[in-house]
């Protein structure tokens, strides 16, 4: 069975999801926006996909350009199939 895994990053509002989203491209970390999960809860109904291997990137340049960490969650995301598993990230 073939398994993913990615990670999900979601915000309180479009705005933020579409203005970080062009941010993460243009600084050369390729993401896409998705719709929300069901298993998540958040105010907005998109999120940001991306690749695990770029966490330690993104964290960085979330700090490095004051994005606060109280506007974002990242979840790690396992997919078996159609199940997935969603953990929080903590960092």
């Amino acid at each position: 069975m073939n398994i993913e895994k990615f990670l999900i990053i979601t915000f309180d509002s479009t705005h933020l999801v579409m203005k970080i989203e062009k941010f993460l491209l243009e600084a050369g970390i390729s993401v896409q926006i998705i719709p929300l999960p069901g298993e998540l809860k958040s105010s907005c109904g998109f999120s940001i996909k991306a690749e695990i291997e770029d966490i330690n990137k993104i964290i960085l340049l979330f700090k490095n350009n004051n994005i606060e960490e109280n506007i974002y969650s990242i979840y790690l995301c396992e997919k078996i199939g159609f199940k997935k598993t969603f953990s929080p990230f903590n960092f």
